[in-house]
């Protein structure tokens, strides 16, 4: 099983071990289905599946837009150049050596599913749910996720590099050693969730506003009668 390689702060996401040229992946879902060193180049637009697992899956230029896995167990799994947009994972669902590249993961959803050694590579993220889900040693590199929602999400060693992170819910979140320098923080909403989180100087000051508002100061002017 492969390990993360530790940076200098102890960690970093493990890529997934995948071969790129294993058998073709079955042209579609079914329920309880297991790919094993499978290389899915069909299109899966609009179908579902329950209790499917996935283990050394590459997944080049797909369209997956609209599926629905229900107890979705996938590790070691390389998504690049995807159409993922309104992809969903129901509760009890997990990625564990999941990497996402340059693909476009518009309003998808994540929502209780369970995420470790996951990496978002200039993907299109607006609109994403990941409320209640459990994220760890996870990274997002490049990434438009603007207005996405962390509603009570719990995360736990992440980095989000050069990232648009304007209108993010964090309300009810949990966050320990995560790091958002050089990432857009505007108009975050639940900002007192970030406590604890790294973020460079340049940051503070966009966050001033959002954090007001968590925190519920009363801000006026110098002058103005209170």
């Amino acid at each position: 099983m492969a390990k993360p390689k530790p940076k200098g702060d102890g960690w970093s996401v493990a890529r997934p071990q995948v071969s790129a040229n294993g058998d073709p992946a079955p042209t579609e879902l079914v329920d309880h289905d297991e790919w094993i060193g499978a290389v899915a180049t069909e299109d899966y637009i609009g179908q579902r599946a329950d209790g499917i697992e996935l283990s050394d899956v590459v997944v080049p230029k797909g369209r997956w837009s609209g599926v629905t896995f229900e107890r979705l167990l996938a590790t070691d799994v390389a998504f690049s150049d995807c159409d993922l947009s309104g992809f969903v994972l129901q509760d009890e669902s997990s990625l564990r050596r999941a990497s996402f590249t340059r693909c476009r993961l518009s309003g998808a959803v994540f929502a209780g599913a369970k995420l470790c050694d996951v990496s978002f590579t200039e993907c299109s993220l607006d609109d994403a749910n990941f409320r209640m889900a459990e994220l760890e040693r996870i990274s997002f590199d490049d990434c438009p996720v603007t207005a996405a929602d962390f509603y009570g999400a719990k995360i736990t060693m992440a980095r989000v590099t050069k990232c648009d992170l304007r209108g993010v819910t964090l309300s009810k979140a949990s966050l320990t050693d995560v790091d958002l320098r050089t990432s857009q923080l505007q108009d975050i909403i639940g900002a007192d969730a970030l406590r604890g989180a790294t973020v460079d100087t340049g940051q503070v000051v966009s966050l001033a506003r959002s954090l007001a508002l968590a925190l519920e100061l009363k801000v006026v002017d110098a002058d103005a009668d209170v």
